[in-house]
């Protein structure tokens, strides 16, 4: 009689082993699933903000250029000044 309680525990016990080594493999599949799907949207994001910063490095450069055309002219147009004033 123990002997068959204990072959029905050692199957009980396997299936229950089974369904617990089901259980981690779906849990395990979910959170690739989730990790894939964040790295996903991380690479995502990261291009729209390389693109982003290149726009605004070209937005600064013409700025940049902007403000030293600005300044020579100035500066020119104070030296004209100048020098007819003298």
């Amino acid at each position: 009689m123990m002997e068959k309680e204990a072959e029905e525990y050692v199957k009980i016990s396997n299936l229950k082993l089974e369904e617990t080594k089901k259980q981690q493999e779906e849990e395990i599949q979910a959170c690739a699933r989730e990790l894939l799907a964040l790295v996903d949207s991380v690479s995502k994001y990261k291009e729209i903000m390389e693109s982003t910063i290149s726009e605004l490095k070209a937005g600064l450069s013409e700025t940049a250029e902007a403000v030293e055309t600005a300044f020579r002219g100035s500066l020119l147009s104070d030296l004209d000044t100048s020098s007819e004033t003298r």
